[in-house]
């Protein structure tokens, strides 16, 4: 007996990927759910095969077809060799496109139990065994901010993970989080308080210390990365001064990851910077000093003993 298009779809779900193909489709159709940008666009064909990341002109056309699969999956179905096929086993004829979609269209809504759209399709027939599925988008995310702590993650890096990492489902998105290593990364991208963290670099680096101490910025920041919201981006301000008071292993770190940083800034006094800042946005401070010397001005306030974090 002739297998039926349906036949061979029910083998593939079963003895194949195909889970993995229509579980890739859902999260895929999540994270376009709010529009299509160009940089989601990317990530989406990515996801379906990491060669069109590149657009590589020998698979460009094939590309482009998926790309507007992607933005109307209940209208359009690339015609290209996968298709043609499956075609020929349902009966559809492949003369011209026009004729070639209302084929698949009738198709798709006699099966609509089996297939939401012709992403549906698409994936479950063109998807190679173990070759993108959810399992390797949530690879991606891991990779993506395994060696990262707060003074290397970047505003690509975290757009891309918020948008992909919301579209996950809930599972995926704790498994994927508790891969995190650095508390404050975790949290700025998993609890984001909408909100600019200001760190007044020379006053937390002098608690508990007759000497700046880097280590204190280093751990504040894991601490805030435990707290229910954590705040970012952030602005670290420094004394202009201060890496003179610095030596030796303090001296290096500093060069190396915080002098030449773009939210790294030099000001004297480092208060004024501060509150110019906190003025502008809505801000959380992070420091010791009460600014007394100054005009009220709204922002939310956390102070740092040497052990802890907390709201003031």
């Amino acid at each position: 007996m002739k297998k039926t298009l349906i036949d061979i779809y029910k083998e593939k779900i079963f003895l194949e990927n195909g889970e993995d193909a229509l579980h890739l489709a859902g999260v895929i159709r999540r994270y376009g759910k709010d529009g299509w940008t160009k940089n989601k666009i990317s990530e989406a064909l990515g996801m379906i095969d990491p060669k069109f990341r590149s657009g590589a002109n020998d698979i460009s056309e094939r590309r482009n077809e998926i790309m507007a699969m992607l933005m109307d999956p209940k209208n359009h179905l690339p015609m290209d060799e996968i298709t043609i096929k499956l075609a020929e086993i349902e009966g559809i004829s492949t003369k011209d496109y026009a004729t070639f979609m209302a084929g698949w269209k009738k198709f798709l809504k006699e099966n609509s139990a089996y297939f939401d759209d012709f992403l549906d399709l698409y994936l479950v027939f063109a998807m190679k065994k173990n070759q993108s599925s959810d399992n390797g988008i949530i690879d991606d995310l891991i990779k993506m901010t395994q060696n990262v702590d707060f003074l290397s993650l970047d505003l690509a890096t975290f757009n891309t993970f918020e948008e992909i990492y919301n579209s996950l489902l809930p599972s995926d998105k704790k498994f994927v989080a508790d891969s995190i290593k650095d508390p404050y990364v975790r949290g700025a991208l998993t609890r984001n308080a909408k909100a600019l963290l200001i760190v007044d670099g020379s006053n937390i680096a002098m608690v508990g210390s007759l000497y700046p101490d880097l280590n204190n910025i280093f751990l504040s920041f894991r601490l805030i990365g435990k707290m229910h919201e954590i705040p970012w981006p952030f602005k670290i301000i420094f004394d202009e001064n201060f890496e003179y008071n610095l030596k030796g292993t303090q001296r290096r770190i500093f060069e190396e990851r915080f002098q030449k940083h773009p939210d790294v800034k030099f000001h004297s006094p480092a208060d004024e910077l501060i509150i110019e800042i906190a003025k502008s946005t809505n801000s959380w401070i992070l420091s010791n000093d009460r600014y007394h010397d100054y005009p009220r001005f709204n922002a939310t306030f956390l102070r740092f003993d040497g052990k802890r974090v907390w709201k003031d």
